[in-house]
């Protein structure tokens, strides 16, 4: 047996040479901290220009403190007051250069309270009779208030002070102010930076200067050059500065660095807000060649690591490699299903150790092949169902694929899913396979799935061996069986029932655990339908509210987006399209006239025909309708049906002109839906057409202007209805028990009011029963709103004694009321929600009623 210095254990084998090399990388990784020494040194030149700035700000405010405190003992001496008492120009003007002469500032002037100069004196550039300030500053110093700000002097920014001066019983304003340039600059900034320029508030450049600490021959005159006019670099820091004033940037003068840091200027107590900016530049000259020797360091010992670690990896992996392989081509062989295969491995480690665990595991694993190959069957139909699951949603169809995927697994031939219905709380059965009936509602009460829905557990049966035959589950007729719920965190929503005529079957806590399994992902999936069926729900209540939006535009079209969406679902469901392309073409009719927003009232409301150049506008609006919805996510193809809902089979519409099938199919059945919805349908200018001479209209223009194949099925379509509307018409009163009609009344107000809360809110819901109360009141009508229900007067049950004038005047009345709070297009929404509601025989009686529409 041969020993190894680094011990017996592979552990202590690669570990030990690890440390090692970890010792390594320490040091490595010390060398490289070096390089953050870097960033410490960019921080150190950011702190020292900020600095530099922060203190030519400081010494800005006290110059300004100097000159306020300079022109508030002027203002106090008796000399000047005396003089401003004379009214005397002259004097006043004597006074004024008198004492200027004890101060070191570029001009002094005294204004009246007009903001005249009356005396002035030092640099040129204000003359006596001019109004320099305007009256913007002119109102401080008419409020007595003693400032200093930044005021621009016949093109010249100034530091200037304001002083009140009282003499008498008038008020005049000693101003004394110093230009901004670069003798002013040389005299406040500090020792620190490189350079320095003050800009005002525009970011116009207004002086500077270099400090004593620039550096001498090209760079100085570089960075002269860059102080002495506006530099991008300058005003780029300006824009970018925080929240607070302060900024930083970069500038690069003959290939050298430089740090810039501007700051706003804003002088203290100045109530004009005016402000500067000030900079100062600092040479990175130091970081860059520390940063520089930091990396050709890091990059030296890099190298060194690399080779080191190379190295000593290759010794390890000698080391582990050579075990290694003897153990994988054993693993090989045994893979290739030779399960003798003993491996053997030399030296004295894990991996050894490992070899012999190995060989003594074949014989386990040789006994448990058989039930493996069994799991991986099960996990590869679980997994195919839960592709099925996500591929579907259509309640349906998914129950009806995860129910033959459960009966594939379990190889049997009986079985069934039942849902608990939300409303009711009974349970209903789905799908079923192995039995030709559907089992009535009493066999599914008394079957499994009820029991275990109510407990919320699984629950399996196998008969007895050898006893008499006896089935264990009503709907099925299974001998034997097996049911579990169907859980979610709302509750148990139905159960999944598998079994078998076979008395021999026997089923097992596996077989219970893998159904669970399966009805886990049937819950899911059922979740995501409910989910997606919401969220669709979500989306056509968002297109009804667009749709109402455009046709409240336009009164005379109210409602048109509802039945051209009503009839394009008819020709889709006659063409045999799918679930998909349905729903597409719904939310395109809707918002098919979206982009009427755009097109001027004058002109949708015009009652006579429209012009050219009117036409031509109106012909924009599909083109506006898909730039508007072109953003939105829909999850269907809307866009392009609104673009070309205006083309016509021959070429000649608009927008794009498209030919035949060019056009999308859904924008074919569009255009034919909306032409019919607007030859019937009355408009300001005109009266409807019959449906016969709409009919005629849709055969005459089919291959021109509409697609034949979708005309003709729209046709029909159109004389079914009127069949059905002819039976409608047989109805009579007789027909009509009175219940029946209060019935339908109370059905349709409850429909309303539910529709209305859920729009406008329970406060807005909440005034208008109290308007509608009042109102039947005051008309004696026996009829009560209470919780958004109609409802009797006396008994609060329902209206008993109720006739059909105060049936129609109350749904005038809830019509005008809702129309006045939330709009009148609004509110044949609500109608249409409250008659889906109703079966057919009931939305016949409330048209016979004259209910609908009043």
């Amino acid at each position: 047996m041969s020993r190894n210095v680094l011990g017996r254990h592979l552990y202590s084998q690669i570990v030990l040479p690890l440390v090692a090399a970890s010792l390594l990388v320490g040091l490595i990784a010390t060398v490289v901290a070096v390089y953050f020494l870097g960033g410490l040194t960019d921080r150190w030149i950011d702190q020292v220009a900020q600095g530099a700035t922060q203190n030519l700000d400081s010494r800005f405010n006290a110059e300004a403190d100097s000159m306020l405190r300079t022109s508030r003992v002027i203002a106090d001496s008796a000399r000047i007051r005396q003089a401003l008492e004379s009214g005397d120009s002259q004097r006043i003007s004597g006074k004024v250069t008198e004492l200027y002469a004890s101060v070191d500032y570029d001009r002094m002037m005294v204004l009246d309270e007009n903001g005249i100069v009356l005396a002035v004196t030092g640099e040129p550039g204000v003359s006596v009779g001019d109004s320099p300030l305007g009256e913007g500053r002119l109102s401080f110093a008419q409020l007595e208030s003693t400032y200093a700000s930044f005021v621009r002097l016949n093109d010249r920014l100034t530091l200037t002070a304001f002083q009140p001066v009282f003499a008498g019983a008038e008020t005049y304003t000693l101003v004394v102010s110093e230009d901004i340039d670069e003798r002013f600059l040389e005299g406040v900034v500090g020792g620190t930076g490189e350079g320095f320029a003050f800009y005002d508030e525009q970011g116009a450049l207004v002086a500077g200067t270099l400090s004593e600490n620039a550096a001498a021959g090209n760079e100085h005159a570089a960075l002269g050059e860059a102080l002495s006019e506006t530099n991008e670099a300058f005003t780029r820091t300006i824009e970018s500065a925080d929240d607070e004033g302060a900024g930083r940037g970069t500038m690069t003068l003959d290939e050298q660095r430089y740090r810039v840091a501007t700051q706003r200027l804003e002088l203290e107590g100045d109530p004009s807000g005016s402000y500067g900016h000030v900079a100062s530049v600092v040479s990175q000259a130091v970081t860059d060649e520390a940063r520089s020797t930091t990396t050709s360091l890091i990059t030296m010992w890099s190298m060194f690591a690399v080779l080191a670690l190379v190295g000593l990896g290759g010794w390890v992996a000698r080391r582990v490699s050579d075990p290694l392989v003897e153990l994988t081509d054993g693993a090989r062989r045994i893979a290739d299903g030779d399960f003798s295969t003993k491996i053997q491995v030399s030296g004295v480690n894990e991996i050894s150790e490992l070899a012999v665990s190995f060989n003594a595991m074949m014989d386990s694993l040789r006994d448990r092949s058989e039930s493996l190959t069994k799991k991986v069957l099960e996990l590869a139909t679980l997994y195919e169902m839960s592709r099925a699951l996500g591929s579907t949603l259509e309640m349906d169809v998914l129950l009806e694929s995860v129910l033959d995927s459960a009966l594939r697994i379990f190889s049997v031939e009986l079985g069934y899913v039942a849902l608990r219905d939300r409303e009711s709380g009974k349970l209903e059965l789905k799908v079923w396979r192995g039995s030709d009936a559907r089992a009535d509602e009493e066999a599914l009460r008394s079957s499994m799935s009820e029991w275990v829905v109510r407990e919320g557990r699984p629950l399996i049966f196998n008969p007895t061996r050898g006893a008499a035959e006896e089935r264990v589950d009503s709907v099925t007729g299974a001998l034997a069986a097996l049911c579990v719920p169907l859980m979610s965190a709302e509750g148990t929503l139905g159960s999944i029932t598998v079994g078998s005529h076979d008395p021999e079957f026997r089923f097992n806590s596996d077989d219970v655990r893998l159904l669970s399994t399966i009805a886990n992902h049937v819950t899911i999936a059922i979740g995501n339908i409910e989910l997606f069926s919401s969220l669709q729900d979500a989306y056509l209540s968002t297109v009804r509210s667009l749709a109402a939006a455009v046709d409240a535009k336009d009164p005379f079209t109210r409602g048109h987006s509802d039945r051209v969406a009503q009839y394009s679902i008819m020709i889709a469901q006659r063409l045999g399209l799918s679930h998909e392309q349905r729903v597409a073409l719904e939310m395109a009719a809707y918002l098919h006239d979206i982009g009427k927003i755009g097109v001027k009232e004058e002109i949708l409301l015009k009652p006579g025909r429209l012009t050219e150049v009117e036409m031509g506008q109106m012909r924009h609006h599909p083109l506006i309708g898909a730039n508007i919805l072109k953003p939105v996510g829909f999850p269907w193809p809307i866009t392009p049906v609104v673009r070309h809902h205006h083309e016509r089979w021959d070429g000649a519409g608009y927008p794009a002109g498209l030919r035949g099938e060019e056009t999308p199919l859904l924008a074919r059945i569009l255009t034919v839906a909306d032409a019919y919805e607007a030859m019937i349908a009355d408009r300001p200018y005109r009266r409807g057409r019959t449906i016969e001479d709409a009919i005629e209209e849709l055969e005459r223009c089919a291959g021109t202007q509409f697609d034949p194949k979708i005309v003709d099925p729209f046709i029909g379509i159109i004389k079914e209805q009127e069949m059905a509307h002819s039976t409608v018409d047989a109805l009579t009163a007789d027909d009509i028990q009175p219940e029946e009609a209060r019935a339908i009344f109370v059905a349709l107000c409850d429909g309303m009011f539910s529709s209305f809360r859920k729009l406008g809110g329970p406060r807005l819901a909440s005034n208008v029963e109290d308007e509608l109360n009042h109102y039947f009141a005051e008309t004696d009508a026996p009829l009560k709103i209470v919780n958004g229900r109609m409802s009797g007067k006396a008994n609060g049950e329902g209206p008993g004694d109720v006739d059909l004038d105060h049936m129609r005047l109350a749904l005038r009345r809830i019509d005008a009321t809702m129309g006045r709070m939330s709009g009148h297009t609004l509110v044949d929404h609500f109608y249409s929600d409250a008659m889906e509601g109703l079966s057919e025989r009931m939305r016949r009686i409330a048209s016979y009623l004259e209910f609908y529409g009043t």
